[in-house]
């Protein structure tokens, strides 16, 4: 009896050591996975941003943006945005250019991501061609309130406390933080997690732990910092929760297999499905989203007339603080 509660005892004892030595090796690759996919963020961001000027194709920086991601050996964690002026987020080019073009006056934002086995960074910056004196100081309110916020950012702290002084910055610069929008915990093959950062210090928040991942992002408008969706939308995701539902057309069945091999649970864009699919796109993606198999990310805008910038860098919570990614 004695003999079998000894062996039984070494089995569990090992057992426990090869749970514990999977996890170590679990957490490297993570750690590794991150490192490299902000290093390549970094390096995207260096060549991309002298590009962004008056006159530039907005097709055309997209693409080498994301041509840039693939170079560098980075997967896309989401498709490339590019909003200007009053477009806050989900702007990435149609399937054919649209000739939007930067212009004299614009602020515009380029917000990306990468990811390395769906070990995600993402990343945003706003440049500003405007001698407008209103927003001489936008962009700068966004990178001080992002500063501030990650100086705070460590194990236990609630994320409330990082919006309240957010809000605090912003407002201090007579801008507005836009409530629907904010920082993100980052988790695997999920840019959005489960954990959020708010804008405003009214706003509920959740408890950072070490080994937690977050996008912390800062938005100011001149407007009343609100957005609303427009009637675009050129980005889609994959609806984890769908169970099976039937499919009428081909393409759709086709389509829906190639976002679970190469997306899985990431954003994608209209355009990469062109490139893959000659035919039937529109239709095969109107299928699933009635199914109810994607989900839809509408172009999202403060009021016309209104501008709006952007900050963002990603995190890693460590034991005493953070370890900047991007």
């Amino acid at each position: 009896m004695t003999e079998n509660n000894n062996l039984k005892n070494q089995s569990a004892k090992k057992t426990n050591q090869e749970e514990a030595d999977k996890e170590e090796e679990e957490k490297k690759n993570k750690i590794e996975s991150l490192i490299k996919a902000g290093n390549i963020a970094q390096e995207v961001k260096k060549f991309i941003k002298p590009q962004v000027k008056v006159g530039t194709n907005v097709f055309d920086l997209v693409e080498k943006t994301e041509a840039k991601i693939i170079e560098l050996e980075g997967g896309w964690a989401f498709p490339v945005n590019v909003s200007i002026n009053n477009i806050a987020a989900h702007y990435t080019s149609p399937i054919k250019d649209d000739e939007l073009t930067i212009e004299d006056g614009d602020i515009v934002k380029i917000d990306l991501g990468v990811h390395i086995d769906g070990y995600i960074v993402d990343t945003a910056f706003t440049k500003s061609f405007s001698d407008d004196t209103a927003l001489e100081n936008i962009i700068q309110a966004t990178e001080i309130a992002l500063e501030a916020a990650k100086m705070m950012a460590k194990p236990k702290i609630n994320t409330k406390e990082l919006g309240k002084k957010i809000e605090a910055i912003v407002k201090g610069f007579k801008y507005n933080p836009i409530k629907e929008l904010g920082g993100h915990q980052i988790e695997r093959w999920t840019v959005h997690g489960k954990k959020r950062l708010p804008e405003l210090g009214t706003q509920s928040g959740d408890i950072m732990e070490e080994g937690e991942v977050y996008g912390l992002e800062i938005f100011a408008s001149t407007g009343e910092g609100t957005v609303h969706n427009t009637n675009s939308s050129y980005i889609y995701e994959l609806n984890p929760y769908a169970g099976r539902v039937p499919l009428r057309r081909k393409t759709s069945k086709q389509i829906l297999g190639h976002i679970n091999k190469n997306y899985k649970t990431l954003p994608f864009a209209e355009r990469w499905l062109a490139k893959d699919f000659r035919m039937g796109v529109a239709f095969g993606l109107q299928e699933l989203i009635q199914q109810g198999k994607i989900q839809v990310h509408y172009v999202l805008a403060e009021q016309k007339g209104e501008f709006v910038a952007q900050s963002e860098e990603t995190i890693l919570i460590t034991e005493d603080g953070f370890k900047q990614l991007t």
